[in-house]
């Protein structure tokens, strides 16, 4: 147990959050907030970007039980060695590379707070991916 499980589980949600992707994604963005003790309750936010030909779209991917399941699964495992995530992001990009990003702090999404940081960086996400880079896909 410890470290080297919660890294096999990392790789079951990243595989798993691929499977569920829409075809052409070029980049998955979720967000999760764990709120409970015993069983944990999530509040999610899973998009991607994907290559619509002439133009990126940006939307919000369809979720499954599978997927809850391994994120609620790697926030149980994260209380080894120390405390439980009470928020983790994660950004896949198509490469199969991704980035993985776990809080500590009490979650705003699930308390009816809605910042820059619990919502409004999804809401202009695609205007960020845009600038990175450029309006159409492979130019």
């Amino acid at each position: 147990m410890g470290l080297a499980e919660q890294q096999e589980q990392v790789e079951v949600v990243v595989r798993r959050f691929a499977a569920i992707a829409p075809a052409g994604w070029a980049r998955l963005v979720g967000s999760w907030e764990a709120t409970g003790s015993d069983e944990v309750t999530l509040n999610w936010i899973t998009t991607a970007v994907v290559n619509g030909g002439d133009r990126w779209l940006y939307g919000q991917v369809g979720y499954d039980e599978p997927l809850y399941d391994a994120v609620a699964r790697l926030n149980q495992l994260s209380a080894e060695p120390g405390p439980r995530w009470t928020t983790l992001d994660l950004t896949v990009d198509a490469d199969g590379s991704f980035r993985l990003t776990p809080g500590y702090e009490p979650p705003k999404r699930s308390q009816g707070i809605h910042d820059e940081e619990s919502l409004g960086r999804f809401e202009r996400y695609l205007d960020t991916w845009v600038a990175e880079h450029g309006a159409v896909p492979g130019a």
